[in-house]
């Protein structure tokens, strides 16, 4: 059974994003449930000086969650031709500690429900970008873009929401059966497993020009090392570039 965090990329009472959700767990697989998350509005703006350990409690909830699901469902709405920003503040917070945050290694699927007929791929182009870019599998197609939300979502008597375009309806069935095959054969894992495997390769490559370009610089090492360990590398990792950069800074000045 496929555990999937529903997370609605709107905090308005009636959303139609939220009600989309709604009606996505009727079209679900049988191996698959749905878990709806409801507190991003508690979550604040992403800050380094509120990123504490133990976390805030509603950043804990959301890290918590987001952790035990094996994929993610996503509806946001697009603000201003992207991504709203109280999706970006929880995914910035879900991207921290810098390298082993709760949303990586997930398989992905997003949505997008707009009101006019002619906004949404923006928005879902830009969303699936920040998604990848984390280390997760976002499922490519069918590409899902609800537009004019108030005809295509209706709601009977007893409050079940339901799409009112059967072929809409299709493409998220379809979308969610590719979903749990690829949750089923553990890609979204085995990704994030192959970055991980070269994690110290990736970081050094990274961040060693910046310490080299901050000694250049005159920026004092225990700043440097101070800011290394606030994006939450490891002290002896740090330790290692600082010497490797200070070495190389030793030896141009003796050459």
């Amino acid at each position: 059974m496929h555990r999937i965090l529903a997370l609605s990329g709107s905090l308005r009472r009636h959303s139609f994003n939220t009600r989309l959700l709604r009606a996505a767990a009727a079209l679900a697989p049988s191996d698959m449930t749905f878990e709806f998350f409801e507190g991003l509005a508690d979550v604040p703006l992403y800050s380094e000086d509120i990123d504490t350990d133990p976390a805030l409690p509603a950043v804990a909830r959301l890290r918590a969650a987001v952790a035990g699901a094996d994929g993610l469902v996503i509806a946001t709405p697009e603000y201003n031709h992207t991504v709203p920003g109280v999706l970006k503040n929880a995914v910035d917070w879900l991207s921290r500690p810098h390298g082993r945050g709760a949303l990586a290694g997930k398989g992905i699927v997003v949505w997008v429900v707009t009101l006019g007929r002619m906004n949404g791929l923006r928005c879902l182009g830009d969303a699936r970008a920040l998604l990848n870019g984390l280390g997760n599998l976002v499922v490519p197609e069918p590409e899902v873009v609800v537009a004019s939300a108030p005809s295509a979502l209706t709601t009977g008597p007893d409050g079940t929401v339901s799409l009112a375009d059967e072929v809409t309806a299709d493409l998220v069935r379809a979308q969610l059966r590719v979903l749990a095959e690829v949750l089923d054969a553990g890609a979204p894992q085995a990704l994030w497993s192959a970055v991980q495997r070269q994690r110290g390769h990736i970081e050094r490559a990274r961040f060693l020009p910046y310490v080299r370009q901050g000694l250049r610089d005159g920026a004092a090492p225990e700043v440097l090392a101070e800011r290394l360990h606030s994006a939450g590398h490891a002290p002896e990792t740090v330790r290692v570039w600082m010497a490797e950069a200070q070495a190389e800074a030793a030896a141009g000045r003796a050459g």
